[in-house]
């Protein structure tokens, strides 16, 4: 047996065992001040895919480029064509499988062209609400500022369309605000439009 599929059955022991849970994860931009964040309730039986998508949504992504996760030494994406073959599959280990517990950190990197990194921090187990609870459902708890739009050009590039959003006078201020579109404001953040586009993507089956 390999080590991977050891690391596996391990996980899939542990997960036999374990009283079902909710994760409180903090995930926050890194390299980007003031910090954008979020914070969200995720079930543990969700997978790293599922949370990939979860976390789309939470950072208003549109999910066309790929992603991983790292924990430790360990590496997961979604089968892709261009995924590399020595990672693990994101849609078949659960969070629960990876027996996170409070002070745990996970990785998330989305677009290895802009090399967005966010760092998961699980701050708090949460027992499961009741099967008939909307709150079994990802939910979002609170969160600050705007994520930076896709393909901006990574932190350089976020910084640089700031800078020219706030300076009317800025050569390119026209050309990012045309781009960004009329409401892009990198300061604020609408927790309840989000929060609801989760409980939709849910009831749709999107996640």
């Amino acid at each position: 047996m390999t080590p991977a599929s050891t690391k596996k059955l391990a996980g899939k022991r542990r997960l036999a065992l374990r009283t079902p849970q909710q994760l409180l994860l903090r995930a926050s931009m890194r390299d980007i001040t003031p910090p954008i964040w979020r914070s969200l309730r995720i079930p543990d039986d969700f997978t790293l895919h599922q949370l990939h998508r979860v976390l789309q949504i939470a950072f208003s992504r549109l999910d066309y480029h790929l992603y991983e996760f790292r924990a430790g030494e360990r590496r997961f994406q979604a089968p892709d064509p261009e995924a590399e073959e020595t990672y693990e599959d994101a849609t078949r280990i659960t969070l629960g499988e990876l027996a996170l517990e409070p002070g745990g950190h996970l990785t998330y990197v989305y677009d290895f062209g802009d090399d967005w990194e966010h760092d998961l921090l699980v701050e708090r187990l949460l027992p499961m609400p009741d099967a008939h609870s909307p709150d079994r459902s990802p939910r979002l708890v609170d969160g600050a500022r705007a994520a930076p739009p896709e393909d901006v050009g990574g932190t350089g590039g976020y910084e640089r369309m700031v800078a020219a959003l706030r300076d009317r006078t800025d050569p390119e201020h026209r050309s990012y605000r045309l781009w960004a579109g009329p409401t892009y404001d990198p300061d604020r953040f609408d927790p309840w439009a989000v929060d609801h586009a989760l409980a939709l993507a849910v009831a749709w089956g999107a996640i």
